[in-house]
């Protein structure tokens, strides 16, 4: 199993940064090369244990768009996979050993998608996570998450990799996983979902009012962006299901925050539809 380890690092703390390519290069099926992405203004600053490390590489960008600093990636040319994680995120330690057998007895998969565990309570970290579902169905695309997956190199290339349109620190600001998944499904590229492929992952933050507003609003405006790229303008009438659950999931999580009395989940809500309908709107006039 020849594979890579890709984290991109953006002003994030740098011991989270050390935590994630510690449990990157300690896997016991050691991987090809553990790649640092580094968007950062002043390259950061790594002890030794991991920079004198020979599977250990940095690449140095000027890009803080997510989406353009992962289509930088320099793939070295043995690479058969690549596997994706998050600076604030960790693969368990077997993770190496669990991805091999998921390899070897799916050898028609090209795309694994891999879970999100909370750090502090060993949770799943999104409801859909804990839902679950195959990949083969359209409703469960958002199982691809960008902190955890694994995709064979060629299929990477093939795909055109990320539109860097969509993305932290990108124009629209949200939403490259899922635009990433919905082009490798409306491809026939075979893909899955393993819970067993656990990225441990820092809690949610919990935003002040405002602050959640503004983050809800942001990433809103990226979702409408992408519903309005597939459904609108590439025509697919699947995505027809995402256009209706972007509105109709938002109200039934309000109802929820009424019965819970949490205000700040009915403010979140509300940000969301709010930005979707703009970058809905916004794309009209802007994708052509």
């Amino acid at each position: 199993m020849k594979y890579i380890v890709v984290t991109n690092t953006f002003v994030r703390h740098v011991y989270l940064v050390e935590r994630s390519l510690r449990a990157s290069l300690n896997q016991k099926i050691p991987p090809l090369q553990v790649i640092l992405i580094d968007q950062n203004k002043f390259p950061i600053e790594l002890p030794k244990d991991i920079t004198e490390n020979s599977l250990f590489q940095v690449q140095k960008v000027d890009y803080t768009s997510v989406s353009a600093a992962r289509n930088s990636l320099k793939i070295p040319s043995e690479t058969d996979w690549i596997f994706f994680c998050d600076d604030d995120g960790y693969p368990c330690e077997d993770y190496s050993e669990r991805l091999q057998k998921i390899i070897l007895a799916n050898e028609s998969l090209e795309i694994l998608a891999g879970s999100i565990i909370r750090d502090d309570n060993d949770e799943l970290y999104t409801l859909r996570h804990k839902k679950g579902g195959s990949l083969k169905h359209f409703r469960n695309s958002k199982n691809l998450m960008g902190s955890n997956f694994v995709i064979k190199a060629k299929v990477f290339e093939r795909l055109g990799k990320f539109d860097e349109r969509f993305g932290v620190g990108s124009y629209w600001g949200s939403s490259e996983e899922t635009d990433f998944c919905w082009n490798a499904y409306f491809k026939n590229v075979g893909m899955e979902y393993f819970p067993q492929l656990k990225v441990y992952h820092v809690p949610p933050f919990n935003e002040s009012l405002k602050g959640g507003f503004k983050k809800a609003f942001h990433y809103g405006i990226g979702k409408g962006a992408l519903v309005y790229k597939w459904l609108v303008k590439k025509r697919k009438l699947k995505v027809v299901f995402e256009l209706i659950e972007m509105f109709f999931v938002p109200v039934l999580q309000s109802i929820r925050a009424i019965l819970i009395f949490k205000p700040q989940l009915i403010v979140t809500n509300i940000a969301a539809v709010l930005g979707r309908i703009y970058g809905f709107i916004k794309a009209i006039f802007v994708m052509r």
